[in-house]
C-alpha cells in the first residue's frame, strides 16, 4: 500500500498544528491512521471518537501492532508509546493527514458540492465536463470514488480525513490534476475536510434530513454553509437562488458568489427556457445579455436545477463552453438517479435514491409529467435516522401517488412495523395504500398489478445494493429485482 512519503519526523509533521516535547520530535512516522486495525510498524495512531466506540479504548491494541505515538483527547495511562493530547482529535487528525500525504489539494482544481439533494448528479455532470475539455479527473462521493480506470465502491459520501488524503495522494500519483467530491454535512460537522482549499464550492439545496444528527434545520444548513468559507482566494461560490436557504452561503471577502436559478428573477444566471426536443431536455440559460443553451438526457425540474449548478460553475471556473455543452449532453447514466426500466406490457419502472420528503415530492412530480396513466410509488424510510420524515413522506406519497405500496428501507436496528406505522401517521385516505413489508413482495406486486401506460416508482434505495436488516448487510438490487421479473414474464 502506498502510504504517502517514505517517512517525516513527529517534529515536522506536527509543527503549527500540535505541540511536541523535543526528546520526541525526531521520532520517525511511517503512517497515519485512525483505526487501530490498519496500524503498521512506525505508524502514528490518532485516536478519535466515534458515535458507538472511542478510539482510545483501542490505542494499547494499536501500540501492540506497532504505533509508536498516540494523539489523544485525554490521557489514557501508560501505553508503552507518547501519548500527544489535542482538544479535537478529528481536527488534528484532518491537519496531520494532509501534511503527511503531502498536501495534494493544494495544486489541484477542488469542486465541493453541498445540499441535502442533487450533489451525486451534479458531480456526475462536473466530471463528465471535465473529462471532456481534457482533464485528468477524480469523482468522491455517495457511489464510488474514481479516476482513470480505477474505482472503488464508497463506504461513506465523504471519506474520513485520513482515507481521503490517502486517497488523494493516490490520485495525485496518476496524475489527477481535478477533483470534484462531494461534501456533507457530516463530513463538515466531523472535520474530515479540515485543511481543504476548493476553487468551487456548490450548494444545491437544502431540505429536511439528518435532522437526528443535527437536532434542527437551522443547524444542519448553517453546517453545510462551512464549505463556503473554505474557498480559495479568487474561489468562487455557486449558490442555488432558488433556495429559501441561499442567504446561508456566503463567501470570503477574497472570493465571489454567483446565484442560478429558474423561479428568482435576481439570480446571476436564470433558466429562461425549458423543452423537450427528441427525449432529451432543451435549457436556455441567460446571464449578463448572453444566452447559452444546453441538450441533457437528464429530465424532470430539479434534474435541470442539478444541470444548470454543474455549467455555473464551470463557466465560472474558465472551462470552454463547447466542453461544456459536449460533456452535459454526453454524460453516463448516474445509477439509481432516476434510472428508467421498460417493460414490453407498456410500463416503466423508474429507480431512484429519493429519500427525504422534498426528493420524494420532486421525482414523483417529474414521474407524473411523463406517465398516461397511474403512478405508483414503493418507498420505505430507513431505521436509527430522523423519524420526523417519516409522515411526511406518508403524506406526500398519497398526495402525489396514484397507488402506494409502503415497504421496508434499511430498518437497521429498528422494528419495521413501528416504522411503516410511522410514514402511515401521515395518510389520511388509505384506500389506495397497501403494506406489504417484505421490500422484494411488494416490487413484485406493483409489478403485477401495473397496467400498460403505468409508471412505478420505486424510491429510497437508488444505487444500493443491499438491505440493513438487524445488524446485517443483505444483498438486495431493485435493478436486478425488476430485470429477473421482466424476463420471467417475458417483458424485456
Amino acid at each position: 500500500m502506498d502510504r504517502g512519503r517514505s517517512m517525516i519526523s513527529l517534529g515536522e509533521l506536527c509543527q503549527g498544528i500540535l505541540e511536541i516535547p523535543s526528546p520526541w520530535a525526531s521520532l520517525s512516522i511511517a503512517d497515519i491512521v485512525a483505526d487501530s486495525r490498519k496500524v503498521s510498524p512506525g505508524a502514528l495512531f490518532v485516536a478519535i471518537r466515534g458515535f458507538q466506540k472511542d478510539g482510545l479504548e483501542f490505542a494499547r491494541e494499536a501500540v501492540r501492532a506497532g504505533a509508536v505515538a498516540i494523539v489523544a483527547e485525554r490521557d489514557p495511562g501508560d501505553l508503552g508509546a507518547p501519548v500527544f493530547l489535542t482538544k479535537n482529535p478529528r481536527k488534528t487528525l484532518a491537519l496531520l493527514s494532509h501534511r503527511f500525504f503531502g498536501a495534494p489539494t493544494e495544486t489541484m482544481m477542488m469542486i465541493g458540492i453541498t445540499g441535502t439533494n442533487g450533489k451525486t448528479t451534479v458531480s456526475y455532470v462536473i466530471e463528465s465536463i471535465l473529462k471532456t475539455a481534457g482533464f485528468n479527473t477524480g469523482l468522491v462521493g455517495t457511489l464510488c470514488y474514481r479516476w482513470d480506470s480505477k474505482e472503488k465502491d464508497a463506504q461513506r459520501t465523504t471519506p474520513e480525513s485520513v482515507d481521503l488524503h490517502r486517497l488523494f495522494k493516490e490520485m495525485a500519483d496518476a496524475g489527477v490534476c481535478a477533483i470534484v467530491m462531494e461534501v456533507s454535512s457530516h463530513a463538515l460537522a466531523l472535520e474530515r475536510v479540515t485543511g481543504i482549499r476548493f476553487q468551487a464550492g456548490v450548494f444545491t439545496n437544502l431540505t429536511r434530513d439528518h435532522l437526528d444528527f443535527h437536532g434542527d434545520i437551522e443547524t444542519y444548513g448553517a453546517t453545510k454553509a462551512k464549505l463556503f468559507s473554505m474557498l480559495k482566494p479568487q474561489g468562487v461560490g455557486v449558490v442555488n437562488a432558488d433556495d429559501p436557504w441561499a442567504f446561508l452561503f456566503q463567501v470570503p471577502p477574497d472570493a465571489r458568489r454567483v446565484t442560478y436559478g429558474g423561479k428568482n428573477g435576481q439570480a446571476d444566471y436564470r433558466i429562461t427556457s425549458v423543452s423537450m426536443e427528441g427525449g432529451l431536455t432543451h435549457i436556455e440559460l441567460f446571464h449578463k445579455n448572453q444566452k447559452y443553451q444546453f441538450l441533457t438526457p437528464l429530465w424532470g425540474e430539479f434534474n435541470i436545477s442539478n444541470v444548470i449548478a454543474a455549467a455555473v460553475t464551470c463557466i465560472e471556473l474558465g472551462i470552454d463552453l463547447e466542453s461544456i455543452r459536449e460533456g452535459i449532453l454526453n454524460m453516463k447514466r448516474v445509477p439509481g438517479r432516476m434510472e428508467v426500466l421498460s417493460s414490453q406490457r407498456g410500463y416503466r419502472v423508474v429507480i431512484d435514491y429519493a429519500h427525504t420528503p422534498d426528493a420524494l415530492a420532486n421525482v414523483l412530480q417529474a414521474v407524473r409529467g411523463l406517465t398516461q396513466n397511474q403512478v405508483w410509488v414503493v418507498f420505505g424510510c430507513g431505521g436509527e435516522r430522523d423519524q420526523g420524515k417519516r409522515p411526511l413522506m406518508g403524506e406526500i406519497a398519497s398526495q402525489l401517488a396514484d397507488r402506494v405500496v409502503l415497504t421496508s428501507d434499511n430498518p437497521r436496528g429498528e422494528n419495521p412495523k413501528v416504522i411503516l406505522e410511522q410514514i402511515l401517521q401521515g395518510i389520511t385516505d388509505r384506500n389506495r395504500v397497501l403494506v406489504i413489508e417484505d421490500r422484494k413482495e411488494a416490487i413484485r406486486f406493483a409489478l403485477d398489478q401495473a397496467k400498460p401506460g403505468d409508471t412505478i416508482l420505486l424510491a429510497g434505495k437508488g444505487h444500493e445494493t443491499y438491505q440493513e436488516i438487524a445488524g446485517q448487510r443483505i444483498p438486495f438490487s431493485e435493478r436486478e429485482i425488476v430485470e429477473r421479473y421482466f424476463a420471467e414474464k417475458g417483458e424485456s
